[in-house]
Formats: C-alpha cells, structure tokens, sequence
C-alpha cells in the first residue's frame, strides 16, 4: 500500500457545532502518515472553534479570523497547502474510513490522472448513510463539464466533498473565483474540465450530509441556481431535445441521463490483481444511478 502522496484537506466552516467534530474525525482517523489537514474558522459565535481546538494536536493549521464566507475561507486554507493532492471538506460532510488510502493509492499508481472524484453517497442528520448512488463509474465527459451541464436539470450537479485534485491542476485553472458567493466550485470545475479530465472511482470517497432548511445547498438555492445561470451564458448548450425533455419532468431527467453512453475512463478495484485499475476507452452511462434506483426514489 503507497503512502507516499501528500495529501492536503482544508475544511471552512462557521457556526458549525453540530457537526464540525465528526468532519474533522473522519478526516484524522485514517491515521495517514503524509496528510496536511487545514481548519479555517470565520470567527464563529458559537462552541465551533472551542471543538476545533480540541483537536488541534491532530491539525496542521487551525486559524480562527473574520473572512467573506466559506469560499473565502476555502481559499484561504487552499493557498496554505503544499500537498501533492488537494480537496476540501466541508463542515458538516464526511470522508469515508478508507478515502485517503484509496485516493493515495490511484495518485500514486497512475500520473496520468490529475482529478477523480467517488460515487455519491448521503447522510442524514443523525449521521446516517441514507443512499449510495447505484451507478458506480459513470462517465463525465469533459466537454459537458467546461460547459456547465452538470447542473440539477441536466446532469445532476457533481458532488464536491469527493474530489480530489493534483496541485499542478490547481496551479493551471487558478483558485476560485471568490466573485461567486454561492457557486464558485460549480465555476471552478469548469475551468479544471479545460485541463484534464474527471474520472470515476467505483467506490464512495466522501458523504454529503442532506439538511433540508439548514444548509447553503438549500437555504439559498435560487441564489447558487442564479450564479449557475450567469457562469453558463456564454457557455455552449446542450441540444435542444435533451433541454426540452430534461426540463419536464425529474423521472424524464433521470431516463435521459441513462440513455446517454460516452466513453470514459474509470477506476475501479481489481480482486485479481488486489489492486485499484484505471482503465481507459470504457463506455458508460451519464448516470450515477440505475433505473431501478429511480424507480425507487419515484415511489418514496
């Protein structure tokens, strides 16, 4: 097992008691020997950056300051790293037990490739896995990407908290473009899409914690959906049947997604060779889930 990638975390957060102590665990418990892990704290009003100060032994950097918001704190800690691979977690999401090892091990065994991201999976708040998406190593065909296809009535957005990057990746799209107070990562992938392409790991890296009514994805979600809008205009479209058909119904969203077959690369666990595989020119869908997944979602 190769541990010799360093890998840089940085996590912002603001007011985030609730569950900022089980992001920061799911980041250290890996016991991963080569891992800078930067915590940036804008100033909270509540017991956060007391939790965070618990952990300090465990953290590169723990910096409590005002700031403009999470992207600015995001960039902050970004600017700091000097690890191999980069990521940022947010605050109340979490890494998987085996996420650092798995991401050393491909960045390691395989220069080629400069961005990955893991099939999505949820939590709810108490904590608990609520869904892994059914479709592993689906296809991101990089043209949809520097367009601005995924997005909720297209493609389905890309989940940040399991992508990781190369520094040099990050050094040749720039940081993020902090004018965007709510979609600046949605901007940022576009940009990366212009260098390299993403590729599938066939295994959960991260989980994304749904909660309705608390968080940015949802409280201010007609203003990430407006920046969205505005970081596309002068974006190529996708064809007009697709948009058409795409915008009537979420069951007719999620069919198309299945229907639409690229050719990708995609990196998924060999029990043969006990090692994970890149393989590259393999057809799959759009899709990270499976009809049988939105038929079941349909129903709930």
């Amino acid at each position: 097992m190769n541990h010799s990638v360093s890998i840089s975390i940085v996590t912002s957060c603001r007011n985030a008691e609730k569950y900022i102590g089980d992001t920061i665990r799911s980041v250290n418990s890996h016991g991963y020997p080569h891992l800078q892990y930067i915590v940036i704290d804008g100033a909270s009003t509540d017991a956060t950056y007391e939790i965070v100060k618990s952990h300090r032994k465990d953290l590169s950097i723990a910096l409590s300051e005002p700031d403009n918001g999470q992207y600015h704190g995001i960039q902050k800690g970004l600017e700091m790293c000097d690890g191999e691979v980069m990521a940022y977690l947010n605050a109340d999401d979490m890494y998987c037990p085996w996420t650092l090892k798995t991401v050393a091990e491909i960045f390691a065994a395989y220069p080629q490739v400069e961005w990955i991201t893991g099939q999505p999976a949820y939590l709810n708040a108490a904590g608990h896995c609520t869904r892994v998406s059914s479709n592993p190593a689906a296809a991101y065909p990089r043209r949809y990407i520097q367009n601005g296809w995924y997005r909720e009535t297209l493609t389905g957005y890309l989940q940040q908290e399991s992508m990781f990057w190369r520094r040099s990746l990050w050094e040749k799209a720039g940081g993020l473009n902090l004018s965007y107070a709510y979609a600046a990562d949605f901007e940022l992938w576009t940009r990366f899409a212009l260098y390299a392409n993403l590729y599938a790991v066939a295994a959960p890296l991260a989980l994304f914690r749904k909660l309705p009514g608390e968080q940015k994805s949802s409280v201010a979600k007609q203003q990430y959906e407006e920046e969205v809008e505005a970081i596309c205009a002068g974006f190529e479209k996708p064809f007009w049947p697709w948009r058409y058909l795409a915008g009537r119904s979420t069951f007719l969203n999620y069919f198309i997604r299945l229907l639409i077959w690229k050719k990708c690369g995609v990196i998924a666990y060999s029990e043969n060779k006990g090692a994970w595989v890149f393989k590259s020119g393999v057809r799959r869908p759009i899709a990270r889930f499976s009809m049988t997944e939105a038929l079941l979602h349909r129903c709930l």
